[in-house]
């Protein structure tokens, strides 16, 4: 039975991470080459995802910083993801409200996916 709640869990959360609505898409050949595999730690692999992650997205991290500034949140750090093929700025924040927040952001237009908040 916990076996079973375990897949639930599993697919749940990948299918809420499906569910981003990035306007930047991923093409699938890329997404399987960064996303499986033991690359992560391999630096020249790791240094690769990232500039082909930068080449794509329309806004740099000094633009999210300073869009998410403008919009009153405290930015900690940066960093752009691939979720479920799409491109997402994960951004560790605080709020007006000084609350540790993680949001993904839209790396075409600086739009707030989804916020979560941190304990």
């Amino acid at each position: 039975m916990k076996r079973i709640f375990s897949i639930y869990l599993t697919f749940l959360s990948l299918s809420l991470y499906g569910a981003m609505g990035s306007s930047v898409t991923i093409p699938t050949q890329e997404h399987m080459k960064y996303t499986f595999g033991n690359h992560r730690n391999h630096l020249v692999k790791s240094m690769q995802e990232q500039q082909y992650y930068q080449s794509m997205a329309p806004m740099n991290e000094e633009d999210i910083r300073k869009h998410l500034l403008d919009e009153g949140y405290g930015v900690r750090g940066v960093k752009l993801r691939d979720i479920a093929s799409e491109l997402v700025y994960q951004v560790y924040a605080t709020d007006a409200t000084a609350k540790d927040i993680k949001l993904y952001v839209d790396p075409a237009n600086g739009s707030i996916l989804k916020m979560e908040p941190i304990q």
